[in-house]
């Protein structure tokens, strides 16, 4: 049997929905998989998400209009759900926010110090996911403190190889520390490349 379209699936399914919705879930359903994996890099997540866009496209199917590509559709779907789970996060990175405020005066809360803790072995994590040479010039910023003048002088490499790294570095932990942090939390963590 010839490989159906996707106008041909959508019209399918709209005639015969079971036969239909089965034959666009198992085309698609991978794909999708694998695009929410790699932004949520929680297989579990992002296998829940992925059901969830079905569930919908189910729910939407009799309305449905035939296409050319149910992907772009099929993409905006997912996408609005990795959105919702970063905005079901924003209450929880504000509390962190607010963390990071008051162990400034109180130590002593340790509720709060484990979340904080919690942030730093995300971010820990992250880096160890970063080459060698890259991790290298990260931890020398973040965690000597030094500037990228001065990791260019120590690892005898231009500034401008060393700002691009940093940059590389801190676009990297963002992304993946980004999935459960807020990137305004980030800010409190992450060095700033800064000029000289």
């Amino acid at each position: 049997m010839a490989t159906q379209t996707d106008r041909e699936l959508v019209e399918l399914a709209r005639e015969e929905p079971v036969a239909g919705f089965r034959e666009i879930y198992d085309k698609y359903w991978e794909l999708l998989f694998n695009m929410a994996v790699k932004r949520l890099q929680d297989a579990a997540e992002a296998q829940d998400l992925v059901q969830e866009v079905f569930m919908t496209l189910w729910k939407q199917l009799p309305a449905l209009e035939p296409r050319d590509s149910l992907l772009p559709y099929l993409q905006v779907l997912l996408k609005n759900r990795i959105l919702n789970i970063y905005a079901r996060n924003e209450v929880k990175l504000k509390y962190i926010l607010q963390l990071q405020d008051d162990v400034a005066t109180t130590h002593e809360n340790t509720a709060q110090l484990v979340a904080l803790k919690e942030v730093e072995e995300l971010l820990e994590k992250a880096i160890r996911q970063l080459p060698p040479k890259m991790q290298q010039i990260f931890r020398m910023s973040r965690e000597e403190q030094m500037t990228p003048a001065q990791i260019a002088e120590q690892l005898s490499l231009s500034v401008q190889t060393v700002k691009n790294q940093l940059s590389r570095a801190t676009e990297k932990v963002r992304r993946i520390v980004g999935i459960h942090v807020n990137p305004a939390v980030l800010l409190l963590f992450l060095p700033a490349v800064t000029p000289s």
